[in-house]
């Protein structure tokens, strides 16, 4: 947290020239760093803009101060020159005449406090008090009917010291300034990303439908994750797939992206998979890589036509949101089936009730086993994280445990089956939390990882006394949720174009058409590099006949060349990509698109506090514009 500290609370090795700037109090002060001071900006709020200037210079917050904010610093200097120029004209000058007077002190403070000079000091601290009330508005997304109230008035104008509280609709014209400049910083940046993935949800809450998209990317230079808020838009009338298709459209039109979308994810609604089967862009060899958009302003403001026709990239449905359905549907109809099932029933409802009393505010008041449950994205990894606690503690303080919550106490064989529960899905419980993950969520992580979860769950088999028969259902729902992702030639190329994998999660005929066609993608990035090598290979013939120093094998040439050298390194890291840029680019095509949509949920998380009655009140617009500028306004996203 930034913490503001006086030139009297700091050494003398740390005092500057910016505390007696004449502009300080636009700037909050942050720490030292060698020679430099560096501060946070009180009109860039509620984005946190930290600058850095030297101790004996103020001249970069000077620059800073007449690019961002030149309107208000020149209005500054201005007042600051009248304020000059009357003590200039009021100055009588050096005397003749010595007068031996010394004026009381309260006489020389009024002489000095000039009408000009209070205004020019009420009107920066008007700027200050405005950029903390409009961050206090849009954090917490208050409603803009607050700067109405009396007692919220009152409250800000005496503890400014009677600075004004901006109006309502000063409010609403930089909310709307604000987010046309978030849209054009963003637009550029996407504008120089080769392609994107988006993943969108839909949430409902008071009556009211909410579609929230996000756009995700890799940063060609770190290979990291960089992700960013693009809408949060109301959806009026029945939820439709014309309804979903028309809105994800209109945004990717809107950020310029509809050509540069390798996916959208989005969960296993219906809606969303009627849609994109609807309205699918498939290419042709006549029509190219060219896309056919309708304008769909005329939809959005009244019911979607029947056969309206829009184009939508690829749908991928989160491997995540899939998983979590075999861990829940299709692990619960199997056991439902077997003879365990009264055993299990019996067992998770003792935990269910042990938990649930162990989390009301007065149970377990001091008690140091408490059980502390961190929720997770899906209610089975909450559930088997709450069972695995559980199963941790000694059987004396599981048994204490019961006692103090007033459960009854768990039979021998409930305690063995929730113990080999925890120990025979916990492959399953992994892979769900590499799945959900969103800054190593590439991919690439599908099919190795569903893989590697069949594997464990078949040597699970051979140990289990209870959970036979659900390990077969969880195996035949993995292949048959999964069937599309395992002859995917995209998961494919992802988990190839992954140093952690190359290809090595494959054997025998498999692997060669795996090769064969990574060949072949690194080959069509650049037909001429392809070309070069083959016409240079009868320039080589001298160079592989002799064998003396070092060489390159004419078939370790040109982009095919590459792969192999590629698939035959050991370094698992990313950055060795950067030794193969064929691989790179691949890499960053194929790995763009995330294996869950679970990152637009933070959105929701932050949108959640207008289902409270007073939150509510406010608009669709001002919702959206709030929530995208609170999300993009971190620095980590842009």
């Amino acid at each position: 947290m930034l913490e503001k500290r006086s030139e009297f609370e700091m050494e003398p090795s740390q005092r500057n020239v910016f505390n007696a700037w004449q502009y300080r109090h636009l700037f909050t002060y942050h720490d030292m760093r060698g020679k430099n001071v560096v501060v946070m900006c009180n009109l860039c709020l509620p984005k946190v803009n930290l600058l850095s200037s030297s101790r004996f210079s103020t001249s970069n917050l000077k620059k800073h101060l007449e690019r961002r904010h030149s309107g208000l610093f020149e209005e500054l200097k201005a007042k600051k020159i009248r304020v000059g120029q009357l003590k200039h004209q009021t100055d009588p000058g050096p005397s003749n005449h010595v007068i031996q007077w010394d004026p009381p002190l309260k006489q020389v403070k009024v002489e000095d406090d000039t009408p000009f000079q209070q205004e020019a000091m009420l009107d920066e601290s008007q700027a200050v008090v405005d950029s903390l009330v409009f961050n206090f508005i849009m954090e917490d997304l208050q409603p803009l009917s607050l700067l109405e109230q009396p007692a919220f008035r009152k409250l800000v104008e005496g503890l400014s010291g009677g600075v004004m509280l901006t109006t309502r609709e000063a409010v609403e014209d930089r909310l709307q300034e604000e987010q046309a400049h978030m849209v054009e910083e963003l637009k550029v940046k996407l504008n120089d990303v080769p392609s994107v993935c988006t993943t969108v949800d839909i949430w409902t809450a008071r009556g009211k439908s909410y579609l929230s998209m996000m756009c995700h990317w890799i940063d060609p230079n770190h290979l990291q994750r960089k992700s960013a808020a693009l809408a949060c838009t109301r959806i009026r009338g029945e939820l439709t797939y014309n309804t979903v298709a028309s809105k994800i459209h209109e945004v990717h039109v809107a950020y310029s992206i509809e050509n540069k979308v390798q996916a959208v994810v989005t969960d296993s609604s219906s809606k969303y998979v009627h849609a994109f089967h609807e309205f699918l862009c498939v290419d042709t060899e006549d029509e190219g890589d060219q896309w056919e958009f309708v304008d769909v302003s005329a939809l959005l403001s009244a019911q979607p036509l029947e056969g309206a026709v829009y184009f939508l990239p690829p749908h991928q449905q989160s491997v995540s949101h899939m998983l979590s359905l075999v861990a829940s549907e299709d692990l619960l109809n199997a056991l439902t089936q077997h003879a365990t099932w009264s055993l299990y029933s019996s067992a998770m409802a003792k935990c269910s009730t042990l938990w649930s009393r162990t989390h009301k505010p007065l149970g377990a008041a001091g008690d140091p086993k408490k059980v502390k449950v961190v929720p997770q994205v899906s209610r089975w990894s909450f559930e088997y994280g709450v069972v695995e606690h559980l199963m941790s503690l000694s059987d004396a303080v599981f048994a204490q445990l019961c006692d103090h919550n007033n459960v009854t106490k768990l039979l021998h064989d409930e305690i063995a089956l929730l113990k080999e529960y925890v120990g025979v899905l916990k492959p399953l419980a992994i892979s769900l939390s590499l799945l959900q993950g969103e800054e190593k969520g590439f991919f690439g992580l599908a099919i190795p990882t569903l893989m590697t979860l069949k594997q464990k769950l078949r040597e699970k088999k051979n140990e289990t006394q209870f959970f036979s028969a659900a390990i077969d259902a969880l195996l035949a729902g993995i292949d048959s949720r999964f069937a599309p992702v395992f002859s995917s030639h995209s998961a494919k190329m992802a988990a190839a174009t992954m140093p952690q994998f190359r290809l090595w999660w494959l054997s025998g005929a498999d692997r060669e058409e795996v090769q064969a066609a990574l060949m072949a993608e690194a080959a069509h990035l650049d037909p001429d590099a392809a070309d070069d090598a083959v016409d240079g290979a009868c320039n080589t013939l001298e160079d592989d006949f002799f064998n003396f120093g070092p060489g390159t094998p004419s078939n370790r040439r040109g982009p095919k060349g590459e792969v192999l050298r590629y698939l035959d390194g050991t370094a698992k890291m990313l950055h060795c990509l950067k030794d193969f840029p064929s691989i790179h680019q691949l890499f960053l095509r194929f790995n763009t698109v995330l294996t869950s949509c679970a990152p637009v949920d933070r959105l929701f998380n932050h949108g959640g506090d207008v289902c409270t009655p007073q939150q509510s009140r406010l608009s669709d617009e001002h919702l959206e514009q709030m929530l995208l500028l609170r999300y993009n306004g971190l620095p980590s996203c842009l």
